[in-house]
């Protein structure tokens, strides 16, 4: 592994050179951990302006390193590797936790404590600093030590129970990392509370997020109803799995179109069932007794909700998507096709919004992928470096922290710290026997 970073594609990014925009830019953030569910709720933070800073273990990388969605998903941060647990690596942590506002980790239940790395001791070093705790199942219970991936807590949280393709199907997971991307947005909100409370208090705070509790709360109503009326037990049918049907109303589900196509359609409340249901064949409301006036819909179990549904899927079954759409856009009622890739880059919505972008990533050039989802009028946020290589910023970072070449050079020696270049990182994950790379140039570029 190399000593320095190689600037091949001229998209380093140095450390003290990090622009100054966005809502967060007077925010440092330092991730420790890797995958998804912690350190994205860095990158997200670090699209908005703030100063973002993960590290790694010198001989272990993140599982997404090397992939499409590292590439996109850490850009504008920064990458330090340290050997936490030997003497000099654990200083380095301690100077970045004092350097920073927020601090995310996503080791398992206990790991800092161990090390001596408690909550109470980064407070000593940092009183107002924002502690954030992300694992699977949370910081204490019976189940704290289990190890988790995304689907864990899509399976724990019960959202699995809900979703399937009918009441006798199988629990179904849903793609891609929802548990990990909604546990990072939760992470992302709770290290942002906790640092506005200590800067108003002067007092930092910690908060312990689980994946499972994440989707947990995601629920909506469901446990209400379950923990009130009751739910099915073992082996029964779960009525709530419906796949792309309600399981509730009429009128508010995906349907098929002639062309082979699939749309939404949210065919409820008072105005969207008034004009609607004479589009599909169904009596105005007020006109029928079965459709009283002010109706807003009906449930699709009762024979009205069987009926409006039977009319819809005829309406749909007998037209394109394109008609359903334009018909259903002309009267004001929700309505949404089922987009693929196809359809998302020739979206004039998007276009507009410009929420495919291109970038300049380090090992993989020119590449195209998700922009600036959320839009700040007065301090929009901004791409302004690639994804960093695995240790890139390990020597400027401990720069900054005032460690002299000749300390730095010793963690070198000792494996305490490492560093890739593009070219050792396309080696490192074989990119192009595995097929990421998409043109020759791009191997050709790293020399390989």
């Amino acid at each position: 592994m190399s000593t320095n970073y190689t600037d091949y594609y001229g998209t380093h990014m140095p450390f003290d050179q990090f622009p100054q925009f966005g809502v967060l830019s007077s925010v440092k953030v330092l991730v420790t951990g890797t995958n998804i569910a912690g350190p994205f709720a860095g990158s997200i933070m670090a699209e908005m302006g703030a100063k973002v800073v993960q590290v790694e273990a010198p001989n272990m990388p993140c599982q997404t390193r090397g992939n499409y969605g590292y590439s996109q998903d850490h850009r504008n941060t920064y990458s330090i590797t340290l050997n936490t647990r030997s003497k000099r690596g654990k200083a380095v942590l301690e100077k970045l936790v004092q350097w920073a506002d927020i601090w995310i980790e996503s080791g398992r239940p206990g790991t800092y404590d161990k090390m001596g790395l408690s909550d109470k001791h980064m407070w000593s070093l940092n009183k107002k600093l924002a502690i954030v705790h992300v694992s699977g199942y949370g910081q204490y219970g019976p189940d704290k030590d289990k190890a988790a991936y995304d689907v864990s807590g899509q399976a724990m949280g019960g959202y699995m129970y809900l979703n399937g393709t009918s009441p006798t199907s199988a629990p179904l997971k849903v793609n891609p990392y929802l548990s990990d991307y909604a546990t990072a947005m939760n992470a992302c909100i709770c290290a942002l509370s906790c640092m506005t409370h200590a800067r108003i208090t002067g007092e930092g705070d910690s908060a312990d997020i689980s994946q499972y509790e994440t989707m947990f709360r995601l629920l909506g109503g469901y446990p209400a109803d379950w923990f009130n009326r009751g739910y099915p037990g073992p082996g029964e049918p779960v009525k709530w799995r419906t796949g792309n049907v309600s399981d509730t109303a009429a009128g508010f589900s995906f349907y098929d179109c002639k062309d082979g196509n699939t749309i939404f359609i949210g065919m409820v409340g008072v105005g969207n069932v008034k004009k609607g249901y004479p589009l599909v064949g169904l009596p105005k409301p007020g006109t029928d007794p079965d459709f009283p006036e002010g109706m807003t819909g009906m449930l699709r179990h009762l024979p009205v909700g069987q009926r409006i549904e039977a009319a819809i899927v005829k309406y749909c079954a007998e037209h394109t998507v394109d008609e359903v759409e334009a018909e259903l856009n002309k009267l004001g009622i929700p309505n949404q096709k089922a987009f693929g890739p196809a359809d998302i880059e020739a979206s004039e919505q998007y276009k507009a919004r410009e929420d495919i972008v291109s970038w300049t990533d380090s090992v993989y050039g020119e590449m195209r992928g998700i922009g600036i989802v959320d839009k700040f009028t007065n301090n929009p946020g901004k791409i302004v470096a690639p994804a960093p290589t695995f240790g890139e910023h390990s020597r400027e970072i401990m720069h900054s922290l005032g460690y002299d070449d000749e300390y730095i050079d010793k963690m070198y020696a000792a494996g305490e710290t490492a560093t890739m270049d593009p070219r050792e990182t396309a080696q490192y994950w074989v990119l192009k026997d595995w097929g990421f790379f998409w043109r020759p140039d791009q191997a050709e570029k790293l020399d390989l």
